[in-house]
């Protein structure tokens, strides 16, 4: 599920209109990675051709099965940034 915040960003330190993929800190809470929709498509890309790659060779080679199953959650993430 998508969360949505609506607020006026132009009226906080630091935003322009958009937020631009980076680091964001909301008040005091820890801060978070935001990757933009428009961003996460090529890393969406680029993580589906790291996996088969990982996958077609020896995934103690690569780390362990759980770094490849870490990195297709990822993707999935990523991949639910898409708008159709």
């Amino acid at each position: 599920m998508m969360q949505k915040i609506t607020a006026d960003l132009t009226k906080v330190d630091g935003f322009g209109e958009r937020v631009e993929t980076g680091p964001l800190q909301i008040n005091d809470d820890w801060p978070c990675t935001v990757i933009r929709g428009d961003d996460s498509f090529g890393y969406a890309i680029a993580l589906a051709e790291t996996i088969k790659i990982a996958e077609s060779s020896n995934p103690a080679e690569f780390g362990s099965i759980l770094a490849i199953l870490q990195t297709k959650g990822l993707l999935e993430l990523l991949q639910k940034c898409q708008v159709k």
